[in-house]
């Protein structure tokens, strides 16, 4: 059994961005180099709990869990190498490297689950989606719905701006499952806080809401204030 096992091409996801770099296994732990940063991620052999091997958009990918519930995922493995990285698991750090493929069925119902600093969209006891809480910029609640917002990452092509959990009402008496929702994410979350003090604050003001109306023959305006309503039309050109 070979010492090291060194990888090439192996793709970090940070906030919707895949970042490039190389991963290296030893029997001190796991050592990720970032090719364009090179920032580097180093995880203790002794403090892996769980090692996952699975199937994703760049061939495989391997997802560790530490015991303090930080979550690590490599993609861009080759579906050959499984056997080897099973066995170096094995031998060096006493860990059975599971295979466990994502949910693809396409439904939007499922269950919830919180584990370390992850939140898991799973359908049977397969993941649909998983999302890292820390990620989270903010979170609210409306009736049976849970809204949360993420941390934007400037050098992602596409991001991922909010989700929204629609959260069936419990029969436990005293049990409000909305906001037991949120404070599984809140506890976890880097939510964004306004701090300082205020420049200017406008008391008692007098709001007027302005809503116009696209119709076929022209423009409806309503205008809203605190004692009535009205409304104005005017004729398309």
């Amino acid at each position: 059994m070979a010492e090291t096992l060194e990888f090439n091409d192996i793709y970090q996801e940070v906030k919707g961005s895949m970042n490039d770099g190389r991963l290296r296994l030893s029997r001190q732990g796991i050592i990720f180099k970032n090719s364009k940063t090179g920032k580097v991620d180093n995880i203790q052999a002794g403090e892996l709990t769980e090692g996952i091997w699975r199937r994703v958009a760049l061939g495989h990918g391997l997802k560790l869990l530490t015991k303090n519930g930080h979550v690590y995922k490599y993609d861009g493995f080759r579906e050959s190498e499984f056997e080897k990285l099973s066995d170096f698991f094995k031998t060096h750090y006493r860990l059975d490297l599971m295979e466990k493929d994502l949910c693809v069925k396409g439904w939007n119902w499922g269950t919830v689950k919180f584990g370390g600093q992850l939140l898991s969209f799973d359908i049977g006891d397969q993941p649909v989606f998983e999302i890292p809480l820390s990620n989270v910029s903010q979170c609210t609640t409306g009736k049976n719905e849970v809204t949360l917002e993420f941390h934007q990452n400037d050098d992602a092509e596409v991001s991922l701006m909010e989700v929204r959990f629609y959260v069936p009402p419990t029969q436990e008496d005293g049990v409000d499952p909305v906001e037991a929702f949120a404070q599984n994410v809140l506890s976890k979350a880097d939510v964004i806080q306004a701090t300082g003090d205020a420049i200017c604050i406008f008391r008692e003001l007098q709001i007027q809401i302005l809503v116009l109306l696209s119709q076929p023959w022209g423009y409806s305006c309503f205008l809203s204030y605190s004692s009535y309503c009205s409304r104005g039309h005017r004729s398309g050109l």
